[in-house]
């Protein structure tokens, strides 16, 4: 008598039983699978101020079930936020895994239970799977809520015109990891003043700041002071600001423009080629490049030493004429229709051909490089943010990283870069913000306007 496990309904029962617990094995490895959530936090400050959101991401192979945060304080624990997860991956093994993200404010303003000081900040997350398998990520952070403190030391009332420079003297208390000026969204920074006398508590800083060429009339400069905990102070000014309306000036372009100066420009800038469209290579120089351009002179604002490398006015090109002045505004014409707008931002001064161009003031050389719109360029660093530009050159006799004296040799004029003729483009700039020469190039500006409100904050030297 044949055997009931040889018939086919028992073969086929036997072979549904072992699909249902195949089938069970697998629900039951994706309920149990897998390890515990990973948890990673990049953007957790060491110190948290009043207000500080924090952001972690989670991982789990079989989804996130669940993460909460609360700060340890004390021997207390303040319950910061907790966040559910619906999804479950039960059949998904072999997937990656899902990855949440979850926030929560850790600040003292938002949880008022804090106090300043150390704590921890602990982070759980719990998988979607039955086991619930969980992780824990602690970090030591502290809270501190009080910001720094900032007042000008300054007498009297400052006077700024637009596209000028102006400098502050200040005070400041607290932990502040930058303080200076802003204006019309410009950051200046601070510097602790050199041989500055003993006021107390504090540090005694300045700021040498700008009124950018283009910021509306009403904008105004504040100091401001932030520490590494995210909290801000701001303090105004005595300050009288004067507004200017610039000269305006409408400039033909023709294609044999285009060809003898744009086209060489194109050719030595590797980052951009000929578009075989003459409006639109000019324009691809005149606007975009000239955009790049000016993005790379205020990232190298970041390269100034943090010294005093000039003394006394700077000196411009020795019998020259101006040709172009600081913030002349251009409207470019091609065949009876205006192209583009841009701004002229320095001095265009002529002498000779081939004029020996000399070093404004005592410096440190950023660049000599042939560089955009402005050819063979030469980028000088003044410290404390301020720098001078020479353009359209002919040759370099100074190379990056030389130190130069004020009226040494370093370039003779030319026309490369986006130049109609021989001369020198001059610029002055102040993080990376262009300002108007005139006032650097004035020895009675210099001495009551930057000199005179360093020295009377200094120390007066010991007497022998």
């Amino acid at each position: 008598m044949p055997s009931l496990d040889a018939t086919p309904t028992h073969r086929l029962r036997n072979l549904g039983m072992l699909v249902i617990v195949a089938g069970l094995a697998v629900v039951g490895y994706a309920w149990f699978r897998g390890g515990a959530p990973t948890i990673t936090a990049e953007d957790v400050p060491a110190a948290l101020g009043a207000h500080k959101l924090v952001t972690i991401s989670v991982a789990a192979p079989a989804g996130v079930g669940s993460v909460s945060a609360e700060m340890e304080q004390g021997g207390q624990s303040v319950p910061l936020g907790r966040q559910t997860f619906s999804e479950r991956r039960w059949f998904t093994s072999g997937d990656s895994p899902q990855i949440v993200h979850f926030s929560v404010q850790a600040g003292r303003g938002d949880h008022p239970e804090l106090k300043d000081g150390p704590a921890t900040l602990v982070f759980t997350a719990a998988s979607a799977n039955l086991r619930a398998a969980s992780s824990t990520l602690r970090k030591p952070v502290t809270i501190r809520s009080t910001p720094p403190h900032v007042y000008p030391m300054t007498a009297g009332e400052i006077y700024l015109n637009q596209g000028g420079s102006a400098l502050i003297v200040y005070h400041l208390t607290g932990s502040a990891s930058e303080s200076g000026v802003e204006m019309d969204g410009h950051f200046f920074p601070g510097y602790r003043l050199p041989n500055a006398a003993p006021q107390g508590a504090g540090e005694t800083m300045f700021a040498i700041f700008a009124y950018p060429y283009n910021a509306p009339s009403t904008a105004q400069p504040q100091l401001v002071a932030r520490d590494a905990a995210g909290n801000q102070a701001t303090a105004s000014f005595a300050v009288k600001t004067f507004p200017k309306t610039f000269r305006s000036r409408t400039l033909p372009i023709d294609d044999s423009f285009i060809d003898r100066v744009v086209m060489p420009i194109i050719a030595n800038t590797p980052s951009i080629s000929d578009q075989h469209d003459a409006v639109k290579n000019f324009l691809l120089v005149n606007r975009d490049l000239r955009r790049t351009d000016t993005q790379e002179l205020v990232d190298a604002a970041k390269l100034s030493a943090a010294q005093f490398l000039w003394q006394g006015a700077f000196t411009p090109l020795g019998n020259s004429m101006v040709e172009a002045a600081f913030a002349d505004h251009r409207s470019y014409s091609y065949q009876g229709r205006i192209i583009d707008q841009e701004d002229h931002l320095g001095y265009d001064l002529a002498a000779v051909r081939h004029t020996p161009v000399k070093a404004a003031n005592a410096g440190r050389v950023i660049w000599a490089k042939y560089f955009g719109i402005y050819g063979n360029c030469i980028l000088l660093d003044h410290g404390y943010g301020l720098m001078s530009l020479y353009a359209h050159l002919n040759d370099f006799q100074v190379k990056a990283g030389d130190t130069v004296a004020q009226g040494q040799l370093i370039a003779h004029s030319d026309s490369t870069g986006l130049a109609g003729g021989d001369h020198l483009h001059f610029s002055m700039l102040l993080d990376g913000v262009q300002v108007n020469p005139l006032e650097w190039w004035d020895a009675h500006w210099i001495r009551d306007r930057i000199e005179s409100k360093l020295a009377e904050f200094a120390s007066t030297p010991a007497k022998n």
